[in-house]
């Protein structure tokens, strides 16, 4: 049974499908559940928050009329993607209990300084390491921060470092991870398996497997699979290696959300249990 709980519609700055094309999309492709999740960045540059609000009224609009007549696939979830809430946090909590997500991501795109990770120049080394070194003390103040139901692609910055590093991997940083996956195992958080990296320059998923085992000997129960999509095309992909990765790391099963509740996926086979969470 395919999930895919990371996706973005052109209701995101930089999608472009709508809801219904993605609903015939990932029937297409064979996927049974899809989250869409749109993203929603607590910045208050033209691809924050403004950005979202914008076409939120919209998007809603969409949704709501695919509940009506269909969408050719299991279910939708009415999801969405909240970057960096460590800069926005009352802003962001009054965003979240105004409205009635599925699902909701929490991710890190900026550095502290508002620098976006995707357009800095990492002209040497020692840019690359300060980067990372930022990057993921942002993801643990974000995951001690919670309020979301998913940590996000935690190595997000190798996407953009294609020839900067010299190999797909952040395992050098694992001294600065392993709290990270600490605090999210211990907020019961759910970790993001999420597959871009089958469909770029890593060709693998991400996390790397010692971060997936790590997270699970810490106590982290609740795992999500994304593909992180940002047009139709691309929905489920690398679906089979996150869950042979999840099989490799001792787990048996996934999680989905519906109304921010957990709900256990069996990798498998096509069963599915509503799962206690507590936090």
């Amino acid at each position: 049974m395919a999930c895919d709980l990371h996706c973005h519609s052109c209701y995101s700055f930089d999608g472009k499908p709508t809801l219904t094309e993605i609903c015939s999309g990932a029937a297409s492709r064979r996927v049974d559940i899809v989250a869409t999740t749109d993203h929603c960045d607590m910045t208050l540059g033209p691809e924050g928050i403004s950005s979202y609000l914008n076409n939120e009224a919209q998007r809603r609009s969409e949704y709501e009329a695919l509940m009506k007549r269909g969408f050719g696939i299991s279910e939708l979830l009415y999801g969405i993607e909240v970057g960096n809430p460590i800069d926005m946090p009352v802003e962001t909590e009054a965003f979240l209990r105004k409205r009635e997500f599925d699902f909701v991501i929490g991710s890190i795109h900026f550095l502290p300084d508002g620098a976006d990770i995707y357009k800095l120049p990492y002209a040497s080394e020692e840019e690359v390491d300060a980067m990372f070194r930022q990057y993921f003390a942002s993801m643990l103040d974000l995951a001690r921060m919670g309020g979301f139901d998913s940590l996000a692609h935690l190595d997000y910055p190798l996407r953009v470092l294609r020839g900067k590093v010299r190999e797909a991997s952040v395992l050098q940083y694992r001294d600065l991870i392993e709290p990270i996956l600490e605090e999210t195992a211990h907020r019961q958080i759910a970790l993001e398996i999420n597959t871009r990296g089958t469909y770029d320059w890593q060709k693998r998923v991400g996390p790397e497997k010692w971060a997936v085992k790590r997270f699970r000997e810490l106590g982290g129960k609740y795992v999500t699979i994304g593909s992180d999509a940002h047009t139709a095309s691309l929905l489920g992909e690398g679906f089979d290696q996150a869950v042979a990765l999840l099989s490799a790391c001792g787990y048996d099963a996934y999680t989905i959300y519906r109304e921010r509740k957990p709900v256990r996926i069996a990798l498998r086979d096509d069963k599915e249990e509503m799962i206690a969470h507590v936090g």
